[in-house]
């Protein structure tokens, strides 16, 4: 666990091979950001409270960022440790992060029916396991709200989608550090050996950008992701627009690839194939997200068309 400043820490946890960062912070209440996934609890959660003294009963809120099973998954593990515990996530995610099989069905199945785009049977068995078992929210937060964790210390919440409908992140306002969740992916998710583990996977291009411009419009002094390098100064800026030239890139290749009609597996083929490194076949399902939001978001600007397939799926193509 390393400390960020004076009463934040960041528990440093990992998934799939990938850095996970959960935040600590202890004022006259004690407020953890994310619980990980099922098993981070146990194994990262307990350890790091412990290395400071408290346990899990000694936490007074947790604020999930958003709705996928490395964030929410170890709800339940906590509140059963500390029944007296608050869970607060954003309003529109409210769903998904109460209930594991919503995860499930809306998130990582979200693209099956329409497009025939799921999880291997393998990964989707982890997948359901680190999502926990099923747990009430308590707070459904908007956006705007202040948490008071000391008289002069509060953090303001955020409404960051792009990722997730309900995305929140927290301002600190004392240090003018930002705690963005996976708000903002930049280009790559990296190992924890450096290499590259997962594609950025926004869903909403509009309000993916626009969580961008809230983002630098609050010129943050640290930017602390849940998967990324810590980043402060002139870094947070560099994070932002690598972010932004990403959707830019992925957008010009979207469109240069639909000059045919395609389902969104061709798509993701196609376009995967044209990347300076092409994601291996089993990482290449991940593109599905953001491609998919591409596509819609075309479709929604009257520059392309959606049809259905003889065989049910959905066909995307440039307008003529």
């Amino acid at each position: 666990m390393t400390e960020l400043g004076e009463g934040v820490h960041r528990i440093e946890a990992e998934v799939g091979g990938r850095p996970l960062y959960l935040f600590l912070f202890l004022g006259e209440r004690r407020l953890l950001i994310d619980a990980g996934c099922a098993s981070t609890v146990d194994e990262f959660i307990i350890p790091a409270l412990t290395e400071v003294g408290l346990g899990a009963a000694d936490l007074d809120l947790l604020l999930v960022t958003h709705s996928d099973l490395d964030h929410q998954g170890g709800t339940h593990r906590l509140r059963q440790a500390n029944p007296k515990l608050w869970v607060a996530c954003g309003l529109l995610d409210v769903p998904l992060v109460s209930d594991p099989s919503r995860l499930m069905a809306d998130r990582y199945h979200a693209y099956l029916d329409d497009h025939g785009i799921k999880p291997a049977e393998e990964a989707a068995a982890w997948m359901r396991k680190e999502s926990g078992e099923a747990e009430a929210v308590d707070l459904g937060l908007t956006g705007g709200e202040s948490i008071g964790l000391a008289p002069t210390w509060n953090l303001r919440v955020l409404h960051v989608p792009g990722h997730s409908a309900g995305h929140l992140a927290l301002f600190d306002e004392r240090s003018r550090a930002l705690f963005s969740g996976d708000a903002l992916q930049g280009s790559v998710y990296l190992g924890l050996d450096g290499t590259p583990k997962l594609c950025p996977t926004y869903t909403h291009i509009d309000e993916y950008l626009a969580t961008a411009a809230l983002i630098e419009s609050l010129a943050p002094s640290e930017l602390h992701g849940c998967h990324w390098p810590a980043q402060r100064g002139t870094g947070v800026f560099s994070f932002i627009a690598e972010s932004r030239d990403y959707v830019r890139h992925l957008d010009e290749l979207v469109r240069a690839n639909l000059d045919q009609p395609l389902t969104l597996g061709d798509l993701v083929a196609r376009v995967n194939d044209r990347l300076d490194a092409p994601w291996p076949d089993e990482l290449k399902p991940d593109l599905a997200f953001s491609i998919r939001g591409h596509a819609e978001w075309l479709v929604a600007s009257g520059l392309a068309v959606r049809e259905r397939g003889t065989d049910g799926r959905i066909v995307y193509a440039m307008a003529r």
